[in-house]
């Protein structure tokens, strides 16, 4: 993939698609656990394989959901 880029847009819930040629490009399989960090304006993407996470350093970072406050709203 090279410098090249490739853009996907945020759901109304925040969410977006990993696009295709990042996956393949990554390796990127279904149930693969994905680590976010932010430095300063960036944030970059780490693929950890299912059962190679450490939990302990981990979970707190990767098991965190962020929400926005409409969403906080709209839920029973």
């Amino acid at each position: 993939m090279g410098n090249s880029g490739a853009t996907s847009k945020a759901s109304k819930k925040n969410q977006t698609t990993i696009p295709a040629r990042v996956r393949k490009a990554l390796g990127v399989a279904k149930g693969d656990t994905l680590l976010w960090t932010i430095s300063g304006g960036e944030v970059s993407v780490r693929i950890l394989k299912r059962g190679s996470a450490d939990w302990k350093k981990t979970s707190e970072l990767s098991l965190l959901e962020w929400s926005s406050e409409e969403d906080q709203e709209a839920s029973p």
